[in-house]
């Protein structure tokens, strides 16, 4: 790979004007004079081409959303603003090798530019399959100086003006700002005119992280630029710190985003996460990053034709395993395993006409419970075997008339509590006496017009959170005290 540059405009005259003014600030990266990468280590990594006036590198951060370099789409140096881009911007992800009928290729439908540096988000039509490729995580550690980073790009390379393949080289970080990450490159090593925004990555294939992307490279040795140019280094984003904010815009529910099915703890970290389903019933997860963080979503299964799913973990092995219902009213167990595979469905029952299923060991034996509410109001508690089966029923009330039923420990006491809301919008609280029985109803808030309400230690801190949605589609967070209250709402990851 060679030099990657700030720009992404394939033209002569900038690139031209760029090298003569020194470090490029408004021509893009040509392509990293490197060696050809490995399809499936860099599967993440995308090609944009923004009209026909320009070409850069980004990388996939969630299966709907590709980041780079703000600049790609900027045209004559005016600020690129959020909304749909000015002109037709397409997206090939997955395709290492661009002669080939690989990956997948669509258009870009919206941008979300970052305010203080050189960095865009770019939302694609449709989500990218797993099966393609999988989203590359926005490391949470910063890049140290001496340290060496794996980048990739599509630019140009010392010898093809636009070339077919994927290219890798290593740079060692020169130094590190707030904003910034300096890299040192060599003759094998230089960022060229079409590497804008190519990833700088710790790692490759599964255990890769996305720690910054270029903006800016003296391209030397690149074809087409200046022979006595020598220099190889180039200047990238950070994006480490940026973490909070790519998993927000990646995450906004508006329109139609997924649904927040239900929340569990999928990869026994002790931090929840959030099952997602999304309208073409693709059932996905997204692990929780503790602050309100989410890590990009993991598709688990397409065509989840089921309703009513909880999540707990049934089977006493500390990893969550999965319940629903399907159409006919029978209740199947997925159990989850270490490896985020989760097995073939199981039949527990038939006969599931109930709503509300959630999830807890509300008897406090260490096992966790079912409860669901009947058609006629009666709230209803299984008790847990810890072996992914579950006791006969026993009433826990009448009169549940109520929606959005959750549980989790809100008082900090090690019981499990149940909340719900009333037809007239009031958030209440029972607090669990740890034996499948619970107090007197407490009001917790008013004016609760959210939709989709799940709870779950969202920010590591060991006290139970609570997130839902607005009426206009957005996701809010809601902290817990552990006393019962909750702090102000906040978007995920802020």
């Amino acid at each position: 790979m060679f030099a990657v540059s700030s720009r992404a405009a394939w033209t002569t005259s900038l690139l031209a004007t760029a090298v003569g003014a020194g470090l490029l600030t408004a021509a893009p990266a040509t392509a990293l004079a490197g060696d050809n990468a490995k399809g499936s280590d860099y599967a993440y990594t995308a090609k944009l081409n923004i009209s026909d006036r320009a070409a850069c590198t980004g990388a996939l951060v969630d299966p709907q959303w590709v980041i780079t370099a703000a600049s790609c789409f900027s045209d004559g140096g005016k600020p690129v603003l959020a909304g749909r881009p000015a002109v037709k911007t397409t997206v090939t992800v997955g395709r290492a090798d661009l002669t080939q009928a690989t990956g997948s290729v669509q258009e870009a439908v919206e941008l979300v530019p970052r305010a203080d540096r050189d960095v865009v988000m770019v939302k694609l039509a449709q989500p990218v399959p797993a099966s393609v490729a999988r989203p590359v995580r926005v490391a949470a550690k910063a890049a140290e100086a001496g340290e060496q980073l794996q980048v990739a790009g599509y630019g140009r390379t010392k010898s093809e003006w636009v070339p077919d393949k994927l290219h890798t080289s290593t740079f060692t970080v020169a130094s590190v700002d707030p904003a910034s990450v300096a890299l040192n490159g060599s003759d094998d090593a230089v960022i060229c005119q079409g590497d804008a925004g190519a990833p700088a990555l710790r790692g490759t294939g599964d255990s890769a992280e996305l720690v910054a992307l270029n903006i800016r490279s003296w391209q030397g040795g690149c074809l087409g630029t200046d022979e006595n140019e020598k220099r190889t280094s180039a200047l990238d984003a950070r994006l480490d710190n940026l973490a909070p904010w790519v998993s927000t815009v990646a995450f906004r529910d508006a329109g139609a985003a997924p649904a927040v099915t239900v929340a569990g703890d999928d990869n026994g970290d002790g931090v929840a996460d959030l099952y997602t389903l999304a309208g073409d019933k693709t059932l996905s997860v997204r692990s929780g990053a503790r602050n309100g963080l989410f890590g990009a979503a993991r598709q688990l299964t397409g065509g989840w034709n089921f309703t009513q799913t909880a999540a707990g973990d049934f089977t006493g092995d500390r990893l969550a395993d999965l319940v629903a219902t399907n159409t006919s009213g029978d209740l199947f167990l997925w159990t989850g395993s270490s490896s985020g595979i989760y097995s073939a469905p199981k039949k527990l029952t038939g006969g599931w006409d109930f709503t509300q299923t959630i999830a807890g060991d509300f008897t406090g034996d260490g096992k966790v419970d079912l409860m669901a509410r009947t058609a006629g109001g009666d709230l209803r508690m299984w008790s847990g075997n810890g072996n992914g089966t579950f006791g006969a029923p026993r009433q826990i009330t009448g009169g549940w008339d109520f929606t959005q039923t959750i549980a989790g420990d809100f008082t900090g006491d090690g019981k499990v509590d149940l909340m719900a809301r009333t037809a007239g919008g009031d958030l209440r609280m029972w607090s669990g006496n740890g034996n499948g029985t619970f107090g007197s109803a407490q009001k917790v808030t008013g004016g609760w017009n959210f939709t989709q309400t799940v709870a779950g230690d969202f920010t590591g801190d060991g006290k139970a959170d609570l997130m839902a949605r607005t009426a206009g589609g957005d996701l809010r967070l809601w902290s817990g005290n552990g006393n019962g209250t909750f702090g102000s709402a906040t978007a995920p990851g802020q």
